[in-house]
């Protein structure tokens, strides 16, 4: 399998697995650049399915914004914050746009993030908000939502969701499933009165040890088994009995 390949296929298993989580939701999406040039696979907008999303629907881009390839159906509305932030931080190998309800719920009470648990403790960087509730549909907003993550992880978008960034589609993955998870767990102790943030050295010892690039591919390996289980569940549900009887043409 070429690297392309490999790239494109992860994409939709990328998206499916988010969908599993529920913090992807319709509009979500994710890209992963491919090392090495101005290309990125960006899955695909509202009109797929995320549970099944297949590496054929994956959207080609250059991120200068050229569409290299274009599969069918709805292309992503905000396409723009993958190009411009892969153009802004040739680190970030993967981007996801995610609409997670707990952090969402946080930004839209005006909550800031905060390292409340062990697998939380790498938002101890800093989680800054893109004050602006609108679509990302033109250049100058992928830019100012672009400026406003810097060099963050994280970023959330008030009113809307947020968009995490990494290095692989592994430690992407990883940020946004603990994201959501710390942000759970924030509300949850905000309604009995009060999260309790870990200290910056606390938070700092336990990034060390848990954001941890040999645990990043064990948490994905975790999920894809999951959703391809799921795919291979729903392929079978859904095939056609070799021995069953054609249908007329009028049913």
């Amino acid at each position: 399998m070429s690297e392309e390949t490999a790239l494109r296929e992860k994409t939709a298993t990328l998206a499916r697995m988010l969908n599993m989580q529920g913090t992807i939701g319709m509009f979500g999406h994710v890209s992963i650049r491919v090392p090495g040039t101005p290309k990125c696979f960006i899955s695909p907008g509202a009109s797929t399915e995320k549970a099944t999303v297949r590496p054929e629907q994956i959207f080609v881009y250059n991120i200068d914004g050229t569409i290299i390839e274009h599969p069918g159906g709805l292309v992503p509305l905000e396409w723009r914050i993958h190009t411009q932030i892969h153009r802004d931080r040739p680190d970030a190998m993967c981007v996801c746009h995610l609409h997670a309800p707990h952090a969402r719920a946080l930004g839209i009470a005006g909550k800031p993030l905060k390292p409340v648990f062990l697998h939380g403790s790498f938002l101890c960087t800093g989680v800054p908000t893109w004050d602006n509730p609108r679509l990302v549909v033109n250049d100058d907003q992928a830019a100012d939502l672009s400026r406003a993550l810097g060099s963050h992880r994280v970023a959330q978008m008030r009113g809307h969701g947020s968009v995490v960034v990494g290095a692989t589609a592994e430690e992407a993955f990883f940020a946004c499933t603990f994201l959501e998870e710390n942000a759970q767990i924030q509300l949850q102790a905000e309604i009995m009165g009060g999260a309790i943030p870990l200290s910056e050295e606390e938070a700092r010892d336990c990034a060390a040890g848990t954001f941890n690039p040999r645990l990043f591919p064990l948490l994905w390996t975790y999920y894809e088994r999951k959703v391809k289980l799921d795919q291979a569940r729903f392929a079978s549900a859904h095939r056609v009995p070799a021995n069953a009887p054609e249908l007329s043409e009028d049913g």
